[in-house]
């Protein structure tokens, strides 16, 4: 997966997208520009139609390995570029995809049970799912704060994993040593 910057040459705006991997920078910029007769209402569609394509300028700002990483340098272009987004801009006409033209299935009629009074089984309250924290605030400086945190606990992680490693070899070379003496003192006998 890319993330991927189109900037207006004219304007200097800055927009950041995705795309799958295998698909360059300029091959997404083509699937949105063969998208602007459709009508799509976005942002980006009037200021392409305004410039014209020439005067954007696709490149690619970095690749990522996973979905949350990708939402991170996401976050990092739109930050760092003062930028506009267009993850989720559509290129095809809602209800125009194959899916969206294919038959449905129709519902099936459910079978209601006749019951009686006396054998009617009063009804229980479902569970409530506890909410879970996301980490997502409603501030970008409380975010960056948390990422910050989480970067720092990894450093701090990969500081002690090396010094571990390094305590591993320093103990194998006294080890290595001591046989190292040991088997000269032997072979004299």
């Amino acid at each position: 997966m890319i993330v991927f910057t189109l900037t207006n040459e004219d304007t200097d705006q800055v927009w950041v997208g995705t795309a799958r991997e295998g698909i360059t920078p300029e091959d997404r910029f083509q699937q949105i520009q063969a998208a602007l007769p459709l009508g799509i209402d976005h942002p980006f569609f009037d200021e392409l139609k305004k410039f014209g394509a020439s005067s954007f300028t696709p490149s690619l700002f970095a690749v990522a390995e996973d979905r949350i990483e990708l939402l991170e340098m996401v976050d990092e272009a739109l930050d760092s570029l003062n930028a506009k987004s267009l993850v989720g801009i559509k290129t095809v006409k809602p209800g125009t995809t194959q899916s969206a033209l294919a038959p449905k299935p129709k519902p099936r009629a459910s079978r209601v049970k006749a019951t009686s009074g006396a054998s009617a089984k009063p009804k229980t309250a479902k569970p409530v799912k506890e909410k879970l924290a996301t980490g997502r605030t409603g501030s970008a400086a409380k975010e960056r704060a948390i990422k910050e945190g989480i970067e720092a606990e990894k450093a701090r992680i990969a500081a002690a994993k090396a010094k571990k490693v390094q305590e591993e070899a320093d103990e194998m070379k006294r080890i290595l040593a001591g046989l190292d003496a040991r088997g000269s003192t032997l072979s004299r006998r």
